[in-house]
């Protein structure tokens, strides 16, 4: 039942229509859509707006359409308006009068919406209260899993594929079908910019700040390149095996931190190396939880052994693989050519541009490639 429903028959009143006071807030465009982007309670955050974004954004910039955001304190990569806490709920509400459609999952301004007859694509995740006045035809209901799609989080709002959101607003604001590719499994780690290096050479690498840069000598044991490449480059190291101590005491500036990565009987005495001169250190393993509870006692007088994720990849179960494909922000270097993937630089399969070009799926998945999964974004052309 309705909340002001069920408030008329408690009381026997008889609720007439909601007013909120607005006040002024001043935007330097006349048409816009207003999307609620951030929450800071997990349930109602949706995690996906990125790609909802990047598929909507060219469209409306046609229509002279553009975006804003509701946020709570964070702001994001992408070149629009945001209204944080700092705006008064008046002055939301007079956005929301003013906007040509809300979408988001907040309760508050979707009624808010809906008393100023604003069109909404209202993202439902809380069906406890059905406290709320937006249409059946409005909403996006997200209590359903969809079929071979990953939710990364334990929100059920994250259920909903982000090319929904972009077709209905697409649909409902502008009246046009659009078909996008859709979207599989988004690793927890995709946003991330990382380069990785494989230590058969030596050279330069001018980065940026944004990308974190990690030399796999877990991949190859070079300590003369590691040696080089510390002397170029601050980085972080993964390896499988003690370093030279000297190496690292000579470029301690330059590391950001060491990733042991323990198999089966590594020497412990390393971790002890780096606790006696401060070094910044975390332990990882990929063995199987049975192996690496047997090795974690060796371990109890250091860190936490971390457990690699290995993405489960039954999403890819019954789909057309030839239609699947992924993106990533992680590049491997090796011998001065960019990889998107160790599989692709096993097979010497280089790209020039791995961050704006999409990669094929191997054809057979090893325990390697589910290692990098949590780096990438899987799609299909395959319309399911």
């Amino acid at each position: 039942m309705n909340l002001l429903k069920s408030f008329s028959v408690t009381t026997g009143l008889e609720p007439k229509a909601g007013y909120i006071y607005e006040k002024f807030y001043p935007l330097d465009f006349d048409k816009y859509i207003v999307l609620d982007t951030q929450s800071t309670d997990p349930n109602y955050h949706y995690v996906f707006w990125f790609r909802a974004i990047e598929l909507m954004e060219p469209i409306l910039k046609t229509h002279g359409i553009n975006i804003v955001h509701f946020i709570e304190d964070k702001k994001y990569h992408f070149n629009h308006t945001y209204v944080d806490t700092g705006a008064s709920l008046n002055q939301k509400a007079y956005i929301i009068r003013n906007s040509e459609m809300f979408c988001g999952s907040s309760k508050l301004y979707s009624l808010i919406a809906s008393e100023f007859n604003v069109p909404q694509c209202f993202l439902k995740t809380d069906y406890s209260l059905d406290n709320t006045l937006v249409s059946e035809d409005s909403i996006i209901h997200s209590k359903e899993e969809r079929k071979n799609f990953h939710n990364p989080t334990g929100a059920r709002i994250n259920n909903i594929r982000p090319e929904e959101i972009a077709k209905k607003i697409l649909k409902d604001l502008l009246n046009e079908d659009h078909t996008f590719d859709n979207t599989l499994s988004v690793g927890k780690v995709y946003a991330t910019q990382c380069l990785e290096i494989v230590p058969d050479s030596c050279f330069e690498i001018k980065a940026g700040n944004k990308n974190e840069m990690v030399i796999r000598m877990d991949y190859l044991f070079s300590e003369e390149n590691l040696n080089s490449q510390l002397s170029l480059n601050s980085l972080s190291i993964v390896t499988s095996k003690p370093i030279n101590h000297n190496i690292l005491l000579r470029h301690r500036n330059n590391i950001k931190k060491i990733y042991y990565k323990i198999d089966k009987n590594s020497p412990p005495e390393f971790l002890q190396f780096l606790e006696d001169n401060k070094f910044n250190y975390d332990i990882i393993t990929s063995l199987s939880l049975e192996d690496a509870n047997k090795e974690k006692i060796k371990y109890l007088n250091f860190k936490k052994v971390n457990k690699l994720n290995f993405l489960d990849m039954k999403f890819l179960d019954g789909l057309d693989l030839s239609k699947v494909y992924f993106k990533t922000n992680k590049i491997m270097i090796k011998a001065g050519k960019t990889f998107a993937s160790r599989w692709h630089c096993k097979n010497n399969l280089s790209s020039a541009n791995v961050r704006n070009e999409s990669f094929n799926i191997p054809d057979q998945i090893d325990e390697g490639f589910k290692e990098e999964a949590d780096y990438f974004y899987f799609l299909t052309k395959e319309q399911i």
